[in-house]
């Protein structure tokens, strides 16, 4: 398809006029202009931003470069540039380096040069390397009403930049994507991520073995005693009602809990010993396994519903477990700034954690680093262990409101558990208040996903007790 489909869904539901300028294939926006016969002058491109409130996308003239510095300073944010993988999975209906700078296609708020709104024609970027859009007065104006206007939100490139715009490879606005990835390789460089353990590793790698069983399971398990004790324990729990005898880890996989239950759990509870964080406070460790215990058995038991053969519970479940990871590495390779964190967040429990994490934690030499957000420190940690996809972006959207991409269910269903857990003094802060904001998102009845809610909250402290003991 010559325009990529959210973009025209997008148009025909806001009434948006436009036209398809077609021309031979090319490899960028320069090339496509040049091959149109078009004037840069008239031609809009956009740069995709982000912070640990979500991501913004900032529309800008051809041969401009969004004024990052300024912008945060007039919205109190503290975005980055993204990387060209993670444009890669929200405007994933695209062409690489052909992305449309329309954000309210895919749940991206926007904000616009105010210069733009003068102009009497645009043309943009289709999501096809065949075809540019064109809109008109009417149109332009439309879709201009739609979004934010900021005065002085970009600057000039330098002549020797040239290039098409932030969305295409090799060119404007490619430095500072790439600045987002060097933050990350001297997170893994400088800082040193630690390795994952090895029972850990070892339980991983039996799980993606086609030919393991429960056997080599429970042995990697049973190489650490007390990873073992908190299977059986975990097994013995009255929230499964069994009421035989559990003596072994075998016994918990086989009679109770289930393989993948087991192994998603073990990797997570050995994978957190890898830290030097401490028990108490706000952000320790008993409050971290609190919150992402319930949320993982919440979350797990919402995918169930959602009929999607696809979508597998036992992912949803690891990626529930995980995706507060960052905060653990934020303690462990930050320490003063962690330590400040907690404390300030004991002090304004009201106050947004992201935000603490913006006026906090940009007061340190690795304020660059920590400005990421948990999300992206965590996702940098998965990515490094290798662990899978949903858990990496989930580690990395779930503070992102609007999320759509690869894996949107995972993360719109961690999303949904947080938002309930508020109700029980847990979840992240970030998400709305409002659970049928998520649970329409799902397709899930706002009925069901309550009477769910309810039994967890039924089996309170039996999860309580679990947490307490990991």
């Amino acid at each position: 398809m010559p325009v990529a489909a959210r973009v025209i869904q997008y148009f025909q539901r806001s009434g948006i006029a436009w036209q398809q300028v077609l021309h031979d294939r090319v490899g960028n926006l320069e090339s496509a202009l040049q091959t149109a016969g078009l004037c840069r002058s008239q031609v809009v491109v956009g740069e995709l931003l982000v912070d640990a409130r979500g991501a913004l996308l900032s529309l800008v003239p051809f041969g401009c470069q969004t004024d990052v510095k300024s912008l945060n300073q007039s919205m109190r944010r503290q975005f980055q540039p993204v990387n060209s993988r993670q444009l890669s999975i929200i405007f994933k209906d695209c062409e690489p380096g052909s992305l449309p700078p329309i954000g309210g296609a895919y749940g991206v708020p926007s904000v616009c040069d105010a210069r733009l709104a003068a102009c009497e024609t645009l043309y943009m970027q289709s999501g096809c390397h065949t075809t540019l859009i064109k809109l008109e007065r009417e149109g332009l104006q439309r879709l201009i009403g739609l979004v934010k206007l900021v005065d002085g939100c970009s600057e000039t490139l330098p002549e020797t930049t040239g290039g098409p715009g932030p969305f295409t490879g090799g060119v404007a606005g490619e430095p500072m994507a790439s600045e987002g990835r060097g933050l990350r390789e001297r997170l893994h460089s400088v800082y040193r991520l630690p390795p994952m353990p090895a029972v850990a590793t070892q339980i991983l790698q039996i799980t993606r073995d086609q030919r393991s069983n429960v056997e080599a399971l429970a042995g990697a398990i049973e190489q650490d005693p007390s990873l073992a004790a908190q299977m059986i324990r975990e097994a013995r729990s009255p929230l499964y009602g069994f009421r035989g005898t559990i003596q072994t880890v075998r016994d918990a996989v086989v009679r109770v809990l289930g393989y993948d239950r087991v192994s998603q759990l073990a990797i997570a509870i050995a994978a957190s010993k890898a830290f030097d964080v401490p028990r108490d406070g706000r952000l320790g460790l008993d409050q971290f396994w609190r919150h992402s215990l319930h949320c993982a058995v919440l979350a797990q038991k919402l995918a169930q519903q959602l009929g999607k053969p696809e979508l597998s519970p036992a992912s949803v479940y690891l990626a529930a477990l995980l995706h507060n990871f960052g905060l653990l590495l934020l303690g462990h390779l930050f320490r003063p700034e962690y330590l400040l964190l907690s404390r300030k967040a004991e002090q304004s429990p009201e106050t947004e954690l992201g935000e603490l994490e913006r006026t906090v934690l940009g007061m340190g030499g690795a304020s660059e680093l920590i400005g990421l957000g948990h999300g992206e420190l965590g996702a940098a940690l998965l990515e490094h262990w290798q662990l899978p996809a949903e858990a990496v972006t989930t580690a990395r959207y779930h503070t992102c409101l609007d999320y759509q991409g690869e894996h949107e269910d995972v993360v719109v269903l961690v999303q949904l558990a947080n938002c309930l857990l508020k109700d029980m003094g847990m979840g992240d802060d970030l998400c709305p208040d409002d659970p049928l904001y998520y649970s329409r998102r799902l397709g899930l009845d706002s009925a069901l996903v309550f009477e769910i809610f309810e039994q967890l909250k039924a089996s309170y402290s039996t999860s309580e007790r679990m947490a307490s003991a990991v």
